[in-house]
């Protein structure tokens, strides 16, 4: 069950949303799903919570006071402790975005929306932000171009260690 996944991993999600009844609504469905949640009316509040509490996810409207959704989701990008973030744009604005910020985000859900989209889109955004933090990892063979005989083996005097 997905409250079971959510829960056993102890996963964090931050809503954005300036209007107060939504952002209780979302809040309620994400903690039956078993996460622990944390909601910012604005912008700004946004950035800094998210900074602070690292959240796995985040439910971003597109039209917010001070900053929009759009500008969090860039600031979230740039930002190296905030960038593999899963990011869920939900909005009744869908037309706001452009194709790259669409393209930076996780996952899109337009309002109105039904539980079951929400949810669906959350997983699949959390997939998506996987494969992005797979593919921003170098693998370990190119880690060193100059000495590749250091990235294979250790030096012959060291004589501990593990061995594979």
């Amino acid at each position: 069950m997905a409250s079971e996944r959510a829960a056993g991993h102890d996963v964090s999600a931050l809503i954005v949303d300036d209007d107060a009844h939504l952002r209780a609504l979302l809040a309620d469905v994400l903690q039956d799903e078993g996460f622990d949640v944390s909601t910012a009316s604005n912008g700004f509040s946004a950035l800094r919570l998210a900074g602070e509490r690292r959240p796995r996810l985040v439910l971003l409207d597109v039209v917010l006071p001070e900053l929009s959704g759009a500008e969090v989701l860039e600031e979230l990008r740039a930002s190296s402790a905030t960038r593999d973030i899963a990011v869920v744009m939900v909005t009744g604005n869908p037309q706001r975005l452009t194709d790259a910020q669409l393209a930076d985000a996780d996952g899109l859900v337009r309002k109105p929306f039904d539980v079951p989209e929400l949810l669906a889109t959350v997983h699949r955004a959390f997939q998506h932000a996987t494969a992005r933090y797979a593919a921003s990892v170098a693998p370990a063979s190119t880690v060193s171009h100059r000495h590749p005989e250091r990235s294979l083996r250790p030096p012959a005097r060291q004589g501990r260690g593990r061995h594979h």
